[in-house]
């Protein structure tokens, strides 16, 4: 199957707020789907690690900080299935947020102990996520309906 975008008029929409239209999909479910999948494997990394001892010691199952960050980064998968430009642009800095992170501060905790096989997998498979869920909010934003061709 092949998708093409376009850009389309979306005054018409269906009772569950997505465009009206046959194959039409929202940007909003497939981004929280996304999203979810990548929090969830941060977080079976972060219980692997602890499991093993190799986790970061600011950063593991026992501080109140990992609790937050989860508690916050599984709101922004149920947020971004809201369909105001609000909601859109709040998960969009926040995945800002944690790209930055991810790739200028990360990297410093990430030593020796840390490069196992699932380390290195859910390292780039999650900023794999957290691209494709930033790319998807960026069409979102600019009213890009994927749609099947």
């Amino acid at each position: 199957m092949t998708t093409s975008f376009r850009t389309t008029n979306t005054a018409r929409r269906t009772a569950s707020g997505s465009p009206a239209g046959t194959g039409t999909s929202t940007y909003g479910r497939h981004m929280s789907a996304v999203l979810t999948a990548a929090f969830a494997l941060s977080a079976g990394h972060t219980v692997y690690a602890w499991v093993e001892g190799i986790e970061d010691p600011s950063f593991t199952v026992t501080t109140p900080l990992t609790w937050v960050f989860y508690a916050v980064a599984f709101g922004s998968a149920v947020l971004a299935r809201r369909t105001s430009r609000a909601a859109q642009l709040t998960v969009l800095g926040y995945l800002a947020a944690l790209l930055a992170i991810s790739i200028f501060y990360y990297p410093t905790t990430f030593g020796p102990a840390q490069q196992t096989v699932f380390g290195w997998f859910e390292n780039d498979v999650y900023i794999g996520l957290l691209v494709t869920a930033t790319y998807l909010g960026v069409q979102r934003l600019r009213r890009t309906t994927l749609t099947p061709a």
